[in-house]
């Protein structure tokens, strides 16, 4: 209900917000579907980054809630270079996140896209488990990599 009440100062206390329906959480809950008509009346005036910086400085909790599209065409992410387009044998080329931390002795740098099912499979047995080439040759045959 304190939030409420700042959420009102930010919107300067409209009539209909003041109403008694909307004074307790409860009122709030049953009115829900006219609160959210009349809410959105309000806000679509505003951009929602005015709303969120506006919202937070009154004392309200609010955050943006971004879309793929909004998170691709941010200035900040961009000028971070924040996604890398990989181009996978399957999937097509897409964008994956890079870290979120830059260290300047060993940048990160994007190499290859997830792998397909069994991609690195003979990789694994004869690289890294040490399995001959007789060994993988039956474990071939007996199906175990399928």
């Amino acid at each position: 209900d304190e939030e409420w009440q700042s959420f009102r100062r930010v919107m300067g206390d409209s009539e209909w917000s003041g109403q008694q329906r909307f004074a307790t959480l409860q009122g709030r809950k049953e009115n829900e579907d006219e609160l959210e008509a009349l809410i959105s009346a309000w806000s679509v005036d505003h951009t929602a980054e005015d709303l969120m910086a506006a919202l937070q400085c009154g004392g309200v909790s609010a955050g943006l809630v971004a879309s793929g599209e909004d998170l691709h065409s941010d200035v900040q992410l961009k000028h971070r270079q924040h996604f890398w387009m990989l181009d996978h044998p399957v999937a097509g080329t897409h964008a994956h996140d890079a870290p979120a931390s830059r260290l300047t002795l060993t940048p990160a740098q994007p190499r290859t896209p997830a792998p397909r099912l069994g991609e690195h499979t003979e990789y694994v047995c004869r690289d890294l488990l040490g399995i001959d080439a007789a060994e993988l040759a039956k474990l071939s045959q007996d199906g175990v990599f399928e």
